[in-house]
Protein backbone atom coordinates (compact mmCIF):
# COMPACT_ATOMS: atom_id res chain seq x y z
CA UNK A 1 0.00 0.00 0.00
CA UNK A 2 1.00 3.67 -0.53
CA UNK A 3 0.27 5.16 2.71
CA UNK A 4 0.01 9.21 3.57
CA UNK A 5 1.01 9.63 7.23
CA UNK A 6 -0.06 13.28 8.34
CA UNK A 7 1.32 14.36 11.40
CA UNK A 8 1.73 17.71 13.64
CA UNK A 9 5.07 16.97 14.55
CA UNK A 10 7.23 14.26 13.63
CA UNK A 11 11.19 14.20 14.90
CA UNK A 12 13.77 12.81 12.54
CA UNK A 13 13.05 9.26 11.52
CA UNK A 14 15.97 8.44 12.71
CA UNK A 15 14.99 9.20 16.28
CA UNK A 16 12.80 6.89 18.30
CA UNK A 17 9.43 7.96 18.91
CA UNK A 18 5.69 7.18 18.78
CA UNK A 19 5.33 8.73 15.19
CA UNK A 20 8.96 8.04 13.68
CA UNK A 21 8.56 4.12 14.87
CA UNK A 22 5.15 3.96 13.14
CA UNK A 23 6.22 5.16 9.78
CA UNK A 24 9.36 2.91 10.04
CA UNK A 25 7.85 0.06 11.28
CA UNK A 26 5.05 0.38 8.12
CA UNK A 27 8.25 0.72 5.98
CA UNK A 28 10.06 -2.46 7.09
CA UNK A 29 6.42 -4.33 6.08
CA UNK A 30 6.53 -3.20 2.63
CA UNK A 31 4.65 -0.73 2.47
CA UNK A 32 5.75 2.49 0.43
CA UNK A 33 5.56 5.29 3.20
CA UNK A 34 5.03 9.33 2.75
CA UNK A 35 4.85 10.96 5.54
CA UNK A 36 4.04 14.84 6.06
CA UNK A 37 5.08 16.95 9.43
CA UNK A 38 6.19 20.60 9.61
CA UNK A 39 9.59 21.28 8.89
CA UNK A 40 12.30 21.13 11.83
CA UNK A 41 15.00 23.42 10.09
CA UNK A 42 15.24 27.04 8.94
CA UNK A 43 14.23 26.43 5.59
CA UNK A 44 11.82 29.05 4.25
CA UNK A 45 9.90 26.48 2.12
CA UNK A 46 9.13 22.73 2.11
CA UNK A 47 11.35 20.45 1.42
CA UNK A 48 11.78 16.43 0.64
CA UNK A 49 14.20 15.27 3.49
CA UNK A 50 15.28 11.77 3.29
CA UNK A 51 15.39 10.74 6.80
CA UNK A 52 16.39 6.73 7.44
CA UNK A 53 15.84 6.39 3.67
CA UNK A 54 12.42 7.33 3.81
CA UNK A 55 11.29 10.30 2.00
CA UNK A 56 9.56 13.17 4.39
CA UNK A 57 7.68 16.09 3.08
CA UNK A 58 8.40 18.81 5.36
CA UNK A 59 5.62 21.31 5.32
CA UNK A 60 6.82 25.06 5.64
CA UNK A 61 4.13 26.33 8.98
CA UNK A 62 4.06 28.92 11.06
CA UNK A 63 5.13 28.34 14.64
CA UNK A 64 2.36 25.77 15.52
CA UNK A 65 4.00 25.67 19.58
CA UNK A 66 4.19 29.42 19.86
CA UNK A 67 3.83 30.28 23.87
CA UNK A 68 1.48 33.60 22.07
CA UNK A 69 -1.99 31.72 22.03
CA UNK A 70 -2.94 34.27 18.95
CA UNK A 71 0.13 33.31 16.85
CA UNK A 72 -0.43 29.37 17.79
CA UNK A 73 -4.03 29.51 16.89
CA UNK A 74 -3.69 31.01 13.45
CA UNK A 75 -0.70 28.86 12.86
CA UNK A 76 -3.07 25.99 13.21
CA UNK A 77 -5.92 27.89 11.09
CA UNK A 78 -3.12 27.34 7.81
CA UNK A 79 -2.38 24.00 8.55
CA UNK A 80 -4.91 22.32 6.19
CA UNK A 81 -3.69 24.96 3.05
CA UNK A 82 0.29 24.74 3.79
CA UNK A 83 -0.28 20.93 3.80
CA UNK A 84 -2.37 20.89 0.90
CA UNK A 85 -0.32 23.07 -0.96
CA UNK A 86 2.75 21.18 -0.18
CA UNK A 87 1.11 17.92 -1.14
CA UNK A 88 -0.24 19.11 -4.96
CA UNK A 89 3.90 20.54 -5.10
CA UNK A 90 5.34 17.35 -4.38
CA UNK A 91 3.07 14.76 -4.30
CA UNK A 92 0.08 15.22 -6.36
CA UNK A 93 0.39 12.12 -8.93
CA UNK A 94 1.80 9.90 -5.90
CA UNK A 95 -1.39 7.27 -5.40
CA UNK A 96 -2.53 7.26 -1.78
CA UNK A 97 -4.12 3.79 -0.74
CA UNK A 98 -4.49 4.65 2.85
CA UNK A 99 -4.05 8.12 5.08
CA UNK A 100 -2.85 7.64 9.01
CA UNK A 101 -3.83 11.04 10.44
CA UNK A 102 -2.88 12.32 14.46
CA UNK A 103 -4.38 14.30 16.16
CA UNK A 104 -3.70 16.94 17.27
CA UNK A 105 -4.76 18.95 14.88
CA UNK A 106 -8.25 19.08 13.97
CA UNK A 107 -7.99 21.60 11.23
CA UNK A 108 -6.14 18.74 9.10
CA UNK A 109 -9.33 18.37 8.15
CA UNK A 110 -10.02 19.74 5.00
CA UNK A 111 -6.58 18.34 3.52
CA UNK A 112 -7.67 14.88 4.75
CA UNK A 113 -11.07 15.00 2.91
CA UNK A 114 -9.47 16.44 -0.05
CA UNK A 115 -6.54 13.80 -0.51
CA UNK A 116 -9.33 11.48 0.17
CA UNK A 117 -11.71 12.63 -2.50
CA UNK A 118 -8.80 12.69 -5.01
CA UNK A 119 -7.67 8.94 -3.90
CA UNK A 120 -10.38 7.21 -2.97
CA UNK A 121 -8.19 6.12 0.16
CA UNK A 122 -9.55 4.81 3.32
CA UNK A 123 -8.60 7.03 6.40
CA UNK A 124 -7.29 5.94 9.86
CA UNK A 125 -7.90 8.60 12.41
CA UNK A 126 -4.95 7.81 15.77
CA UNK A 127 -7.01 9.86 18.14
CA UNK A 128 -4.70 10.97 20.74
CA UNK A 129 -6.57 13.70 22.55
CA UNK A 130 -10.52 15.44 22.12
CA UNK A 131 -10.17 18.83 20.98
CA UNK A 132 -11.81 21.35 21.37
CA UNK A 133 -13.21 19.74 24.41
CA UNK A 134 -10.00 19.39 26.50
CA UNK A 135 -9.39 23.17 26.06
CA UNK A 136 -12.70 23.87 27.55
CA UNK A 137 -12.16 21.56 30.02
CA UNK A 138 -8.88 23.73 31.26
CA UNK A 139 -10.68 26.95 30.70
CA UNK A 140 -9.00 28.32 27.26
CA UNK A 141 -12.21 28.72 25.82
CA UNK A 142 -15.92 28.57 26.19
CA UNK A 143 -18.07 25.76 24.69
CA UNK A 144 -20.25 27.19 22.48
CA UNK A 145 -18.50 30.09 21.64
CA UNK A 146 -17.57 31.22 18.45
CA UNK A 147 -14.01 29.67 18.36
CA UNK A 148 -15.23 26.53 20.22
CA UNK A 149 -17.54 26.18 17.42
CA UNK A 150 -15.11 26.89 14.90
CA UNK A 151 -12.88 24.07 15.99
CA UNK A 152 -15.51 21.58 16.84
CA UNK A 153 -17.38 21.79 13.18
CA UNK A 154 -13.51 20.59 12.12
CA UNK A 155 -13.36 17.99 14.88
CA UNK A 156 -16.51 16.61 13.45
CA UNK A 157 -15.84 16.99 10.19
CA UNK A 158 -12.42 14.93 10.73
CA UNK A 159 -14.25 11.98 12.39
CA UNK A 160 -17.29 12.00 9.76
CA UNK A 161 -14.59 11.47 7.03
CA UNK A 162 -12.49 8.81 8.98
CA UNK A 163 -12.82 4.96 7.96
CA UNK A 164 -11.27 3.97 11.37
CA UNK A 165 -10.92 5.55 14.62
CA UNK A 166 -8.56 3.94 17.06
CA UNK A 167 -8.94 5.40 20.63
CA UNK A 168 -6.28 5.11 23.23
CA UNK A 169 -8.07 3.39 26.18
CA UNK A 170 -11.39 1.51 26.43
CA UNK A 171 -12.45 4.57 28.36
CA UNK A 172 -11.86 6.89 25.18
CA UNK A 173 -14.18 4.55 22.91
CA UNK A 174 -16.68 4.45 25.76
CA UNK A 175 -16.69 8.52 25.31
CA UNK A 176 -16.90 8.48 22.23
CA UNK A 177 -19.57 6.05 22.07
CA UNK A 178 -22.04 8.18 24.82
CA UNK A 179 -20.89 12.29 23.19
CA UNK A 180 -20.77 10.96 19.35
CA UNK A 181 -23.78 9.14 18.87
CA UNK A 182 -23.58 9.73 15.22
CA UNK A 183 -20.43 8.46 14.42
CA UNK A 184 -20.82 4.59 13.50
CA UNK A 185 -19.42 2.74 16.45
CA UNK A 186 -18.20 0.02 14.22
CA UNK A 187 -15.32 2.07 13.01
CA UNK A 188 -13.92 3.22 17.01
CA UNK A 189 -11.66 0.59 17.62
CA UNK A 190 -8.92 0.27 20.84
CA UNK A 191 -5.46 1.50 19.55
CA UNK A 192 -2.78 2.04 22.30
CA UNK A 193 -0.12 4.52 22.44
CA UNK A 194 3.14 2.80 20.93
CA UNK A 195 6.91 2.84 20.46
CA UNK A 196 9.38 0.72 19.98
CA UNK A 197 10.43 -0.91 23.14
CA UNK A 198 13.41 -1.25 24.89
CA UNK A 199 14.29 -5.15 26.00
CA UNK A 200 14.57 -4.75 30.00
CA UNK A 201 18.06 -6.50 29.68
CA UNK A 202 19.31 -3.60 27.82
CA UNK A 203 17.96 -1.07 29.75
CA UNK A 204 19.46 -1.51 33.13
CA UNK A 205 21.94 1.14 34.56
CA UNK A 206 24.08 1.86 37.37
CA UNK A 207 24.10 5.33 38.92
CA UNK A 208 27.04 6.62 39.39
CA UNK A 209 25.94 10.24 40.85
CA UNK A 210 26.18 10.45 44.21
CA UNK A 211 23.51 12.46 45.02
CA UNK A 212 21.24 10.12 43.58
CA UNK A 213 22.61 6.55 44.51
CA UNK A 214 21.30 4.79 46.78
CA UNK A 215 17.59 6.77 46.54
CA UNK A 216 14.57 5.66 46.28
CA UNK A 217 13.88 7.90 43.16
CA UNK A 218 10.14 9.03 42.03
CA UNK A 219 10.47 10.15 38.42
CA UNK A 220 8.41 12.57 36.21
CA UNK A 221 9.24 12.61 33.05
CA UNK A 222 7.90 14.78 29.82
CA UNK A 223 6.19 17.57 29.31
CA UNK A 224 5.20 19.62 31.70
CA UNK A 225 1.71 22.13 31.30
CA UNK A 226 -1.41 22.94 32.88
CA UNK A 227 -2.68 20.00 31.51
CA UNK A 228 -0.41 17.94 33.96
CA UNK A 229 -1.41 19.86 37.40
CA UNK A 230 2.46 19.83 38.50
CA UNK A 231 1.22 21.56 41.83
CA UNK A 232 0.30 17.95 43.00
CA UNK A 233 3.70 16.58 41.92
CA UNK A 234 5.45 19.41 44.53
CA UNK A 235 2.73 18.86 47.15
CA UNK A 236 3.86 15.01 46.99
CA UNK A 237 7.43 15.70 46.82
CA UNK A 238 6.52 18.51 50.07
CA UNK A 239 4.77 15.45 52.00
CA UNK A 240 7.99 12.94 51.69
CA UNK A 241 10.56 15.79 52.09
CA UNK A 242 11.56 14.02 55.44
CA UNK A 243 12.37 11.26 54.24
CA UNK A 244 15.70 11.33 53.56
CA UNK A 245 15.97 8.67 50.65
CA UNK A 246 13.49 10.38 48.63
CA UNK A 247 14.24 12.21 45.27
CA UNK A 248 12.02 13.57 42.77
CA UNK A 249 14.06 13.23 39.48
CA UNK A 250 12.15 15.86 37.15
CA UNK A 251 12.83 15.44 33.91
CA UNK A 252 11.36 17.28 30.89
CA UNK A 253 10.17 20.72 29.80
CA UNK A 254 7.01 22.65 29.34
CA UNK A 255 5.45 25.95 29.91
CA UNK A 256 5.04 25.13 33.66
CA UNK A 257 8.68 23.99 34.76
CA UNK A 258 9.89 27.19 35.39
CA UNK A 259 7.07 28.19 37.78
CA UNK A 260 7.61 24.60 39.55
CA UNK A 261 11.60 25.32 40.19
CA UNK A 262 10.76 28.85 41.69
CA UNK A 263 7.45 27.55 43.54
CA UNK A 264 9.92 24.86 45.18
CA UNK A 265 12.34 26.89 46.36
CA UNK A 266 10.07 29.72 47.86
CA UNK A 267 8.17 26.80 50.04
CA UNK A 268 11.40 25.31 50.55
CA UNK A 269 10.85 21.75 48.93
CA UNK A 270 14.37 20.51 48.58
CA UNK A 271 14.20 16.40 47.16
CA UNK A 272 13.77 17.90 43.51
CA UNK A 273 16.11 17.32 41.06
CA UNK A 274 15.57 18.74 37.55
CA UNK A 275 16.61 17.36 34.12
CA UNK A 276 15.60 19.67 31.05
CA UNK A 277 16.73 17.52 28.66
CA UNK A 278 18.08 13.46 27.79
CA UNK A 279 18.78 12.05 24.86
CA UNK A 280 16.06 8.69 24.60
CA UNK A 281 18.93 6.13 25.16
CA UNK A 282 20.13 7.86 28.55
CA UNK A 283 16.36 9.05 29.89
CA UNK A 284 15.40 5.16 29.72
CA UNK A 285 18.81 4.02 31.07
CA UNK A 286 18.10 7.16 34.02
CA UNK A 287 14.08 5.67 34.64
CA UNK A 288 15.12 2.11 34.71
CA UNK A 289 16.84 2.68 38.12
CA UNK A 290 13.91 4.53 39.67
CA UNK A 291 11.75 3.46 41.80
CA UNK A 292 8.60 4.64 41.02
CA UNK A 293 7.06 6.34 37.84
CA UNK A 294 4.87 9.29 38.25
CA UNK A 295 2.01 10.15 36.36
CA UNK A 296 0.22 13.88 37.18
CA UNK A 297 -3.19 15.23 34.88
CA UNK A 298 -5.70 17.84 35.46
CA UNK A 299 -8.56 17.39 38.11
CA UNK A 300 -10.99 19.15 35.38
CA UNK A 301 -10.35 16.70 32.47
CA UNK A 302 -13.50 15.12 31.27
CA UNK A 303 -12.48 13.13 28.70
CA UNK A 304 -10.26 10.16 29.43
CA UNK A 305 -6.33 10.79 28.76
CA UNK A 306 -3.48 8.17 28.76
CA UNK A 307 -0.02 10.15 28.50
CA UNK A 308 3.01 8.72 26.45
CA UNK A 309 5.34 8.89 29.33
CA UNK A 310 2.92 5.43 30.82
CA UNK A 311 5.00 3.31 28.38
CA UNK A 312 7.88 4.45 29.04
CA UNK A 313 7.48 3.40 32.50
CA UNK A 314 6.64 0.29 31.71
CA UNK A 315 8.81 -0.43 29.52
CA UNK A 316 11.50 0.51 31.78
CA UNK A 317 9.79 -2.46 34.48
CA UNK A 318 8.91 0.34 37.25
CA UNK A 319 5.68 0.50 38.95
CA UNK A 320 3.30 3.56 37.97
CA UNK A 321 1.65 6.18 40.68
CA UNK A 322 -0.85 8.09 39.00
CA UNK A 323 -3.05 10.88 39.98
CA UNK A 324 -5.51 11.35 37.45
CA UNK A 325 -9.27 13.14 37.28
CA UNK A 326 -12.38 11.14 38.07
CA UNK A 327 -13.45 10.58 34.50
CA UNK A 328 -10.13 8.97 33.39
CA UNK A 329 -9.53 5.00 33.06
CA UNK A 330 -6.46 5.03 33.45
CA UNK A 331 -6.71 3.63 37.39
CA UNK A 332 -9.00 0.97 36.34
CA UNK A 333 -5.91 -0.05 33.68
CA UNK A 334 -3.14 0.24 36.74
CA UNK A 335 -5.31 -2.03 38.61
CA UNK A 336 -6.45 -4.46 37.00
CA UNK A 337 -3.23 -5.57 35.66
CA UNK A 338 -1.18 -5.22 38.97
CA UNK A 339 1.51 -2.59 37.27
CA UNK A 340 0.55 0.67 39.83
CA UNK A 341 -2.06 2.32 41.91
CA UNK A 342 -3.77 6.23 41.52
CA UNK A 343 -5.29 8.43 43.31
CA UNK A 344 -8.01 11.18 42.34
CA UNK A 345 -6.24 14.70 41.74
CA UNK A 346 -8.41 16.45 43.74
CA UNK A 347 -7.61 14.28 46.51
CA UNK A 348 -3.56 14.78 47.17
CA UNK A 349 -3.78 13.10 50.54
CA UNK A 350 -4.86 10.22 48.67
CA UNK A 351 -2.23 10.35 46.37
CA UNK A 352 0.18 10.31 49.36
CA UNK A 353 -1.11 7.21 51.21
CA UNK A 354 -0.93 5.31 47.90
CA UNK A 355 3.08 6.68 47.98
CA UNK A 356 3.83 4.92 50.72
CA UNK A 357 2.36 1.53 49.49
CA UNK A 358 5.31 1.49 47.55
CA UNK A 359 8.20 2.87 49.35
CA UNK A 360 7.19 0.07 51.96
CA UNK A 361 6.75 -2.49 50.23
CA UNK A 362 10.06 -3.06 47.42
CA UNK A 363 9.49 -5.90 46.76
CA UNK A 364 5.80 -4.63 45.53
CA UNK A 365 7.69 -2.12 43.61
CA UNK A 366 9.09 -5.30 41.70
CA UNK A 367 6.53 -7.25 41.09
CA UNK A 368 4.47 -4.32 39.81
CA UNK A 369 7.22 -3.23 37.51
CA UNK A 370 7.38 -6.69 36.23
CA UNK A 371 3.83 -6.70 35.43
CA UNK A 372 3.94 -3.68 33.77
CA UNK A 373 6.90 -4.66 31.57
CA UNK A 374 5.30 -7.44 30.64
CA UNK A 375 1.83 -5.84 29.65
CA UNK A 376 3.85 -3.28 27.85
CA UNK A 377 5.53 -6.24 25.60
CA UNK A 378 2.07 -7.66 24.66
CA UNK A 379 0.08 -4.77 24.09
CA UNK A 380 2.19 -1.09 23.64
CA UNK A 381 4.72 -2.21 21.15
CA UNK A 382 4.54 -0.77 17.32
CA UNK A 383 4.86 -3.97 16.18
CA UNK A 384 1.76 -4.51 17.70
CA UNK A 385 0.36 -1.55 16.63
CA UNK A 386 0.76 -2.26 12.94
CA UNK A 387 -1.06 -5.67 13.63
CA UNK A 388 -3.60 -4.07 15.09
CA UNK A 389 -4.07 -1.21 12.42
CA UNK A 390 -3.55 -3.75 9.50
CA UNK A 391 -6.75 -5.97 10.55
CA UNK A 392 -8.84 -3.21 11.50
CA UNK A 393 -8.91 -1.64 7.89
CA UNK A 394 -9.05 -5.60 6.89
CA UNK A 395 -12.04 -5.95 8.99
CA UNK A 396 -13.47 -2.83 7.90
CA UNK A 397 -13.54 -3.88 4.06
CA UNK A 398 -15.36 -7.01 5.01
CA UNK A 399 -17.98 -6.06 6.13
Amino acid sequence: MNILFVFFTLPHLSQSAMYSDMVNEFQKNGHNVLPMAPITSDSSKSYISSENDIEVLRVKTLDVFSKNVFEKGFANLLLSYQYKKAYNLFWKKKSVDLVIVATPSVMFADFIVYVKKCNQSKVYLMQKDIFPQNAVDLGFMRKNSLLYNFFRKHELKLLDTCDVIGCTSKGNINYFNEFYPQLDKNKIKLLYNCSKLIPLENNTSSLKNEDIKGKFLVVFGGNMGRPQQLENVLNLAKKTSNFNDVLFLIIGNGTEVEKLREVSNEIGVSNLKFITTLSRKHYFKLISSCSLGLISLHQDFTVPNTPMKLNDYLNAGIPVLASIDRNNDLGELLVQNNMGKYAYADSPDMLFDQFLKFYNDKDLCVEFGKNGYDFCCKNLSVEKAYYDIIHQLDALSKV
